[in-house]
């Protein structure tokens, strides 16, 4: 009798479905635009930096080795947990410090503890060994830095690795 039980309810078991979350539950990479918030009227901000985001779309393993491609994610993560924080252009340059593509070039706000990814695909090549991201951030007053920083992740054969860089305040000339 206990052993129908047990395999009654292993019957039982195997036919249910995992449960799963619904389809709008999951989360979807969105155009990076759509991540921010879109502010009423151009803020004033009392405060502004820019950013020097090292991006490594390649790396060389050895002398004479092919370069090893990588993707590389940009996280701009706002970690005051009380103020919106105001990301005014994004820009990507290749080795060479020429300018690839422009992501952000309008004020776009970053809800409090709120984060914005923007993904360079591994089989975009266009950065290089040497590729960064110019960042530029302010805020209407006092608030916590943004965490910004580069995810690459990548393989060769059988190996896989992933790293991040940091990001560096840097000077730029009043526009």
């Amino acid at each position: 009798m206990r052993l129908a039980f047990l395999a009654g309810l292993l019957v039982l078991l195997a036919a249910c479905e995992p449960e799963t979350e619904p389809e709008n539950e999951r989360w979807r990479p969105v155009d990076f635009k759509e991540q921010f918030l879109t502010p009423d009227g151009e803020p004033e901000l009392t405060s502004s930096r820019s950013l020097y985001v090292p991006v490594y779309s390649s790396v060389l393993t050895g002398q004479g080795a092919p370069a090893t491609e990588l993707a590389a994610t940009l996280a701009i993560r706002n970690t005051d947990p009380d103020s919106t924080i105001f990301v005014t252009q994004v820009a990507y340059y290749n080795t060479a410090g020429d300018l690839i593509q422009v992501f952000l070039d309008e004020t776009k706000g970053l809800a409090p503890l709120a984060s914005a990814l923007l993904v360079i695909d591994v089989a975009d090549r266009r950065g290089g060994t040497g590729a960064n991201f110019i960042v530029k951030w302010g805020a209407e007053g006092p608030v916590n830095d943004p965490i910004v920083e580069t995810i690459m992740i990548g393989g060769s054969g059988p190996r896989g690795f992933s790293f991040s860089s940091p990001a560096k305040t840097i000077e730029t000339p009043a526009q």
